[in-house]
């Protein structure tokens, strides 16, 4: 299928985005409005409870949804009267609905995806978001209806993953502010039918990924410009710079990259710890690796590193680059374990280096929302790195409760610690990212109320 409306996409952009966002055909003939009624009355049943029954955990940032009564009906435009619905099919289980089926297949993914970065979670989730709705339009009798199920879906997906849901949540609240001025504009009688609400819906998605990518592309292109002008005045001509991180940020690996293309007098060498347990940071050093030109590669240099080394090469690195899957109102930054390490081994063995962030604005949180559900993985990813014989000793030793393994995988980075946020608009401080946060806030407050 192809997206209609966007031919300066290559081909292979334009497949993907039609699977991402398929367009919704009318319903069917068949469809009487006595049915839709009832599949919304098994939506509006568990509406307030299904944000608790998908989530493993809550989050203080989100507000729980309240059950919709039936005085609430008028709202919705729900009317009472005859109908041939039988009480068995009006108690069908929320679970054989497909959009329900959609949106937790959705939950479960951004749940159990450790190898994206909060970025690409955040693009999953508006994918994710983009085809529930266009479900959901089969269901809803009207604009209003369609747009409480938009909500409930996306308070859904952004709790999924508690620890990264700064990304997920501040994206998803951008486009659904897009999306509601677009309804406003197109639909100002709010007479359209919600199929026909849907299909805008898709195509202001695309529209949003599109505007994302961009964004993407000028903060790495902001950082490449912070390097140029970190060289002229420290490298003294030398030409060559060192650079430690960690874990497997899309946004580093893409600010790297950038880096290599644009500045090509720089010579590049990068220290990347390891990243224990999954090992992410050799997973990026591979992923930059393969998507380096032959030139650059003849000017980079990468050094894999385990994570107990970071004391050890911090004293020879001018740089340190984390990215931030969390940034508080005041400027503290939640990313891998290990991350407070190099920051503080940096600026007490070697005072003069800088420590950035480089990331997406839409990682700043509003004030009171700064802190983030820890996230606890099992014991079994740290036993996969130790001999079979200890591991054989040592399992036994943790089901019967005698030895605890260490399973945190995020941390703060005090604001004290970071010379600057490098983001799509710029490179801000503390001041700018106080700013940010308000903004969002305010946007929080507007959408999810």
């Amino acid at each position: 299928m192809a997206t209609v409306g966007y031919p300066n996409l290559d081909s292979y952009t334009q497949n993907t985005l039609a699977l991402e966002f398929p367009e919704p055909g009318p319903a069917s003939v068949g469809m009487q409005q006595n049915e839709k009624k009832c599949r919304w009355t098994r939506l509006k049943r568990v509406m307030g409870q299904s944000l608790t029954s998908r989530s493993t955990s809550s989050v203080k940032s989100l507000k729980p949804l309240s059950p919709i009564s039936e005085t609430d009906s008028a709202i919705y435009s729900i009317r009472a009267g005859p109908s041939s619905v039988t009480e068995d099919a009006q108690t069908t289980t929320w679970e054989d609905s497909e959009y329900d089926k959609q949106l937790n297949e959705a939950v479960s993914g951004l749940k159990n995806d450790f190898v994206s970065g909060a970025r690409e979670m955040a693009d999953s989730a508006l994918s994710s978001l983009s085809s529930l709705i266009v479900v959901a339009a089969a269901a809803a009798l009207n604009r209003d209806e369609l747009w409480n199920m938009t909500i409930s879906a996306a308070k859904e997906l952004s709790s999924a993953r508690p620890s990264m849901n700064a990304a997920i949540t501040s994206c998803l609240l951008g486009a659904l502010d897009d999306l509601s001025k677009l309804w406003d504009s197109l639909d100002k009688k709010r007479n359209k039918p919600p199929d026909e609400l849907a299909a805008m819906a898709s195509r202001q998605m695309v529209r949003t990924l599109e505007k994302r990518k961009e964004a993407g592309m000028r903060l790495s292109e902001n950082f490449a410009e912070r390097l140029r002008a970190y060289c002229s005045q420290r490298l003294n001509n030398t030409h060559t710079l060192t650079i430690l991180t960690l874990s497997n940020s899309s946004t580093i690996r893409a600010s790297i990259l950038t880096t290599l293309s644009t500045l090509r007098f720089l010579h590049l060498i990068l220290l990347v710890l390891e990243s224990r347990p999954r090992f992410e940071g050799a997973s990026m050093a591979s992923q930059i690796l393969s998507a380096t030109s032959a030139e650059a590669r003849g000017r980079l240099k990468i050094h894999i590193l385990p994570d107990c080394a970071v004391a050890t090469v911090a004293k020879d690195a001018q740089l340190v680059l984390l990215g931030a899957d969390r940034i508080s109102a005041s400027g503290d930054v939640s990313n891998k374990i290990g991350s407070l390490a190099a920051a503080v081994c940096i600026k007490t063995l070697n005072p003069k280096a800088q420590v950035v962030v480089v990331s997406d604005a839409d990682k700043i949180v509003a004030k009171g929302v700064e802190e983030g559900e820890k996230e606890t993985h099992p014991a079994s990813e740290m036993l996969e790195g130790w001999g079979d014989e200890t591991r054989r000793d040592l399992a036994a030793r943790i089901v019967d409760g005698s030895v605890e393994v260490f399973g945190e995988w995020f941390e703060w980075v005090p604001a004290e610690y970071v010379d600057g946020y490098v983001t799509e608009n710029g490179t801000l401080d503390t001041s700018g990212v106080e700013k940010v946060a308000e903004e969002i806030g305010e946007l929080r407050e507007k959408i999810f109320g």
